[in-house]
């Protein structure tokens, strides 16, 4: 009687394994990608986890502009109440100085990413 062999050995061993929770829909997306790519999904998200790019949401930088915005936010709403009260040539001149702050912390979120 001869000994059985069975499976060879793979070239390169998968040693160790990572789970993560989705939402149904992730998971769908996931599934009908890898099925147009023609892996597994366990294939597809080892390849796009190796070679994908991953964008941080905010630098620290960022994080302070948007903390900017906020509070540029705030005083525009109390500048609207006191123009309401006090009238708007002098509100004006506030609104033209935030607006120009706004715009510049705008144009580095939006176009240095």
């Amino acid at each position: 009687m001869t000994k059985k062999i069975g499976r060879p050995p793979k070239a390169r061993k998968q040693e160790k394994m990572i789970g993560f929770f989705m939402t149904k829909m992730q998971y769908f997306v996931i599934q009908q990608k890898a099925a147009k790519a023609g892996v597994n999904i366990s294939d597809y998200m080892r390849q796009a986890a190796v070679n994908a790019q991953v964008k941080a949401k905010w630098t620290p930088e960022e994080r302070v502009m948007v903390r900017q915005l906020i509070g540029i936010s705030v005083d525009l709403h109390r500048l609207v109440e006191a123009a309401g009260k006090e009238g708007v040539t002098h509100a004006a001149l506030l609104f033209v100085r935030y607006r120009d702050i706004m715009d510049s912390i705008i144009k580095t979120l939006c176009h240095d990413r």
